[in-house]
């Protein structure tokens, strides 16, 4: 690869990031607080293949629920567990 190849690569990256960063449905520090309790509450009680922590989590912080849980779903956070494994480290590579 290329000098030029390395910098379209590099530049892409940064416009795949910018684009997922925009997409966010909420704030930085209320994901990162989204993601905190929901580990926290799936640590401390398991998972049961729902997404009853987010969805209280959305309710206390009055998010738009439809809103937010697209959001989560398309970056395969389809339970609890899944938006603390997959959708924080979306956001972590992406923020």
């Amino acid at each position: 690869m290329n000098s030029n190849d390395k910098q379209l690569k590099r530049e892409w990256k940064l416009e795949q990031n910018r684009l997922a960063s925009a997409a966010f449905p909420m704030p930085d520090t209320l994901l990162e607080s989204l993601f905190n309790t929901v580990g926290a509450r799936v640590g401390d009680s398991g998972c049961d293949h729902t997404l009853r922590f987010t969805e209280r989590w959305i309710g206390e912080h009055g998010q738009s629920a439809s809103s937010v849980l697209d959001w989560l779903k398309g970056q395969g956070g389809l339970c609890d567990c899944e938006v603390v494994a997959n959708v924080a480290d979306h956001w972590e590579q992406n923020r």
